[in-house]
């Protein structure tokens, strides 16, 4: 993450659900003084860091993890090396999803064989840092419906939450680069089904700065 344009730039690491990710920093030449700093940023953790940082190693909770640099300097930076390994502990169930890319299909998973899915089930979403996610889907077959079936859609970087509850056509926007699907367990029991499209947005500081142009009347 050095060079020129590397100022102020995000990295994301994705690996399969049930791995972690380990970030080790082999050369820094960030300054606190000044400003400079790296930030680690997983689903479950993170840490905010500048100095004394070669050799350091950190490891996330989770199977996804950013890398954040800011520094002031147009030179310097850091150079990074990253592996995966099984997770310590069971930070996913046995139905969740993880879902990367620009865009692609959202189908609600299904009951497992077993008949239960206990807290039920989620689909992860993570798409390029600086984009946001908006998704598209349809609930249908919900039954009568329960206060107990409910999809929550959460926004990891501001972590706020929205219910859905019955059947309707839903739609929504993150502010940050991931999202997290949770399918209640009611949900799955009643038989409820969700299917839809995510697709990636520009981020809000981009839409921002776009230029507006003036549409003056046509002249005659």
């Amino acid at each position: 993450m050095r060079g020129p344009g590397q100022a102020d730039c995000v990295v994301a690491i994705g690996r399969p659900l049930g791995e972690a990710v380990t970030v080790q920093v082999l050369e820094s030449s960030l300054n606190c003084s000044t400003g400079d700093m790296l930030l680690l940023w997983s689903r479950l953790t993170w840490r905010k860091m500048c100095g004394k940082l070669s050799d350091m190693t950190f490891s996330s909770r989770a199977n996804t993890l950013l890398v954040r640099q800011r520094r002031e300097r147009p030179e310097g930076g850091v150079v990074l090396r990253y592996r995966s390994q099984p997770a310590p502990g069971a930070s996913h169930r046995e139905c969740d999803m993880q879902l990367f890319g620009p865009w692609g299909k959202i189908v609600s998973p299904s009951m497992s064989p077993r008949g239960r899915n206990l807290g039920g089930c989620r689909i992860f979403i993570n798409v390029a840092p600086r984009a946001r996610i908006a998704i598209h889907a349809l609930v249908t077959s919900v039954g009568t419906g329960t206060d107990a079936s409910h999809i929550l859609i959460r926004d990891i970087h501001s972590l706020k939450t929205m219910t859905f509850r019955g059947q309707q056509a839903l739609f929504w926007e993150s502010e940050g680069s991931q999202a997290e699907m949770e399918f209640s367990q009611g949900f799955m029991e009643a038989g409820a089904s969700l299917w839809g499209l995510y697709w990636t947005l520009g981020s809000r500081v981009q839409e921002k700065h776009k230029p507006r142009f003036w549409k003056g009347k046509k002249r005659t």
